[in-house]
């Protein structure tokens, strides 16, 4: 014989058609009632002498307030609960109840149970407590948001998940029913999946997160089916302070105004720290011309026309200019920008205040691009991808390396390839 199988409608399923309209009716009353307005204790009298000899309406309905949730049916809940005596019935209850926890109410024990009252009491939290959570890995750039928010319109907990990656490219967005300790156990594993520690950001954070997503057109068309539930979850949560977070959060740590970065010194840095680059292939949506690039660039630099070599670096200099112009755009300034800020925000939750000045310093010159070409760090972003990609270094390149490193590796560093002037590359430059 198979197995039996389960009846997905529960205990509605046994009602007569007569019994259900009544249920229906129920919820209805319910439905238009107000968690604190003066005639919900009336009405739920009224349920509880209506169903007092009826215990299988009462565990349909008792069913279907805890599928419903919000803090009406709760209190319908608590008030009807004690109707069911039947241990058959038992196990509706119990799963109503657990449906309950899941959605954010506790549970908590108040003396005996009586014959007219129920055992358990549910208590609802006395003040909202909305949570928001990050992780971040900053090897891979990756980015994790979890939320959990109270709903005023289901009158529910929700939870939201975000998850970024380079180049600020959403690449999950979920509006999930969690109950608040699946909620930390879900931030708690995401955060150690991603090798980090477990910060607390406000919503209003988020909210930015996600419209700057959306504005970037960042969200994959398979990503946004909650886009719009989860921004107005969000929006009354929105910062008062204009500002990015992270320049609120610098001066709560007491770091008073972030220095302004020239673009020299913000050239040095991502030279010297190519960890902040976006791992593969820098994001960069062009990146299949970049070989092609570098072919141009080489018969520049390796030309058999015997040109002065200040005239021939000067020539490297302009194509460069050209070629980043070419594999760059505006769109794409903006979005590395923004994702750098994410990337700085990680830092400074981590406490590493260098690094986390000098990349904010990167998103501020970065999103505020509008000719790559005419970018000094913009054209270095690409000189970086072109050392990682095809171990091509251009002269400037090649001199600012020996000025950090001398001819051979840093101590600690990883030995990689020699170019042909003699110069051994870093390994963090190419693994």
């Amino acid at each position: 014989m198979g197995k039996k199988r389960k009846n997905k409608n529960g205990v509605e399923s046994v009602l007569s058609e007569n019994e259900r309209a009544e249920l229906s009716f129920f919820m209805d009353r319910l439905r238009m009632q107000d968690p604190r307005g003066p005639s919900l204790e009336n009405c739920l009298k009224s349920l509880k002498q209506a169903l007092s000899h009826r215990e299988v309406l009462a565990a349909a309905l008792l069913e279907a307030l805890s599928r419903e949730g919000g803090e009406v049916c709760f209190r319908a809940f608590c008030e009807l609960q004690g109707i069911v005596r039947d241990k058959r019935l038992g196990k509706i209850v119990r799963r109503a109840g657990f449906r309950f926890r899941q959605k954010g109410f506790e549970f908590q024990e108040d003396g005996a149970p009586g014959p007219d009252s129920s055992p358990v009491i549910l208590i609802k939290g006395e003040s909202i407590k909305n949570e928001c959570r990050l992780a971040v890995n900053s090897v891979h750039h990756f980015f994790q948001y979890a939320a959990y928010v109270y709903s005023p319109h289901s009158d529910a907990y929700a939870t939201v998940v975000v998850n970024v990656g380079p180049v600020f490219t959403c690449h999950q967005l979920a509006l999930l029913d969690l109950s608040r300790r699946g909620f930390r156990d879900l931030c708690r594993s995401g955060a150690d999946f991603l090798k980090s520690p477990v910060h607390e950001i406000p919503l209003g954070h988020l909210a930015r997160v996600l419209d700057d997503l959306a504005a970037l057109g960042r969200i994959a068309p398979g990503e946004s089916t909650d886009l719009g539930k989860v921004r107005n979850l969000l929006a009354p949560h929105r910062l008062e302070d204009p500002r990015p977070f992270f320049l609120q959060l610098w001066e709560r740590k007491g770091r008073g105004i972030v220095p302004e970065a020239h673009e020299e010194a913000l050239v040095e840095f991502l030279t010297a720290e190519p960890k902040v680059m976006p791992p593969d292939d820098g994001g960069l949506p062009r990146l299949s011309l970049l070989e092609g690039a570098v072919k141009e660039l080489e018969a520049v630099k390796h030309g058999i026309l015997e040109v002065p070599e200040r005239i021939k670096r000067e020539r490297e200099r302009e194509r460069l200019m050209e070629l980043t112009r070419h594999l760059m755009s505006a769109e794409f300034c903006r979005a590395l920008g923004r994702h750098w800020e994410e990337y700085a925000l990680g830092a400074l939750l981590n406490d590493d205040f260098s690094t986390a000045e000098r990349v904010y310093g990167l998103a501020e010159h970065t999103r505020a691009v509008t000719d790559p070409g005419a970018s000094r760090l913009m054209a270095r972003f690409v000189e970086l991808l072109m050392v990682i990609h095809h171990k091509f270094l251009t002269s400037d390149f090649e001199e600012a390396l020996r000025k950090l490193y001398g001819d051979e590796p840093a101590e600690g560093d990883s030995e990689g390839p020699r170019t042909p002037s003699g110069l051994i590359l870093p390994g963090r430059l190419i693994e």
